[in-house]
């Protein structure tokens, strides 16, 4: 799951440059603690979990096209 996540990240930083900020986070060690918001829904959903400007978005995969849909419109209205 993380080297998908890696690409995506990789294809995020080529299409959109310093608008975007990837973070991988492996939610089976104690980098969740710094995410409470989302370490407290993990129950709820499937992983992987996509999340942009910290609210969850997607999960149980990992969709370049919807991700990308989101983040264009999310510029779009900035």
């Amino acid at each position: 799951m993380k080297d998908e996540a890696e690409e995506l990240g990789n294809q995020l930083k080529e299409k959109y440059g310093q608008k975007v900020e990837f973070i991988f986070v492996d939610v089976s060690t104690n980098e969740i603690e710094g995410y409470p918001n989302i370490k407290k829904i993990l129950d709820k959903v499937r992983l992987p979990l996509t999340v942009i400007n910290g609210e969850p978005r997607f999960h149980g995969g990992i969709s370049a096209e919807w991700i990308t849909v989101t983040i264009d419109g999310i510029l779009e209205r900035n």
